[in-house]
């Protein structure tokens, strides 16, 4: 099983240092849309731009890949009062020789149309035989909406920290999102890391009746598909995705959240 780890690690960079900071979706939400967030924002949403508040709650728990050698936890609650907003988030990947640990803090100002955020990770990384090292990195995002129309941006480490005197990668994150309607919305967007090609995605959504909202996605380079299914429970929303990859097996997410105000 180890062997199989490490060819995990192998698919995600050419380089063992590059897989630091992996990147990965923090909710069902986010398994089910490749990344986007604006055709459905959570709680969870702040982790990944921090100009985006969803006051509420959100748990997340997946296997990666289908295998239960790799689990990763996410817990994140974000609060909004006035002009202001508060992220405090959680993500935990945990293997018997890998673990890796983001504990994240976010604070957001909206303005009329125009939020920006500023978030604070702490990064601790443990490889067993290898390395076990700590590392501090600074998020910043931008999010914009006219009427049905909404776009925001986020940057990954603007400080360009390292790590062992490794430096960490840079992520830039782009996405636009359009209500058609009252029940659907599209999005499409971008992901670009330093020394990658460009990740372009784009997402649907649709909602059915009042109880159950459907979410898809596709992404090139590499190719994957992602669906998944929102279920809305009296103020509580219980999501289900999953997500292909062009070479590992499937990754299943759930996530159980509550949205204050709603």
């Amino acid at each position: 099983m180890k062997r199989l780890f490490l060819l995990f690690l192998l698919f995600l960079s050419p380089f063992f240092l590059n897989s630091i900071d992996l990147n990965l979706p923090v909710s069902a939400m986010q398994n089910a849309t490749s990344g986007l967030n604006l055709i459905f924002p959570t709680p969870a949403s702040a982790a990944t731009n921090p100009a985006i508040c969803i006051s509420g709650f959100e748990s997340t728990g997946t296997q990666l890949f289908s295998l239960a050698e790799l689990p990763f936890y996410n817990v994140h609650f974000a609060y909004r009062f006035g002009s202001f907003g508060l992220h405090l988030g959680d993500a935990y990947l945990d293997h018997e020789f890998y673990q890796e640990n983001h504990v994240s803090l976010s604070g957001c100002f909206r303005w009329q149309e125009i939020s920006v955020g500023l978030a604070l990770r702490m990064l601790h990384n443990e490889v067993t035989g290898y390395h076990d090292a700590s590392a501090t990195l600074f998020d910043a995002g931008m999010f914009w909406q006219n009427g049905a129309f909404s776009t925001a941006i986020a940057v990954h480490n603007i400080m360009q920290s390292s790590f062992l005197e490794t430096e960490l990668p840079v992520f830039i994150l782009w996405e636009s999102c359009y209500e058609l309607s009252e029940k659907s919305r599209i999005s499409l967007g971008w992901e670009k890391e330093n020394d990658f090609d460009f990740a372009c995605k784009f997402a649907g959504r649709y909602d059915l009746f009042n109880l159950l909202t459907i979410l898809t996605s596709y992404q090139f380079g590499p190719d994957r598909i992602g669906v998944g299914t929102v279920f809305h429970l009296q103020g509580i929303n219980v999501t289900y995705s999953v997500r292909t990859h062009q070479y590992i097996g499937l990754t299943h997410y759930i996530s159980v959240g509550y949205e204050f105000g709603k």
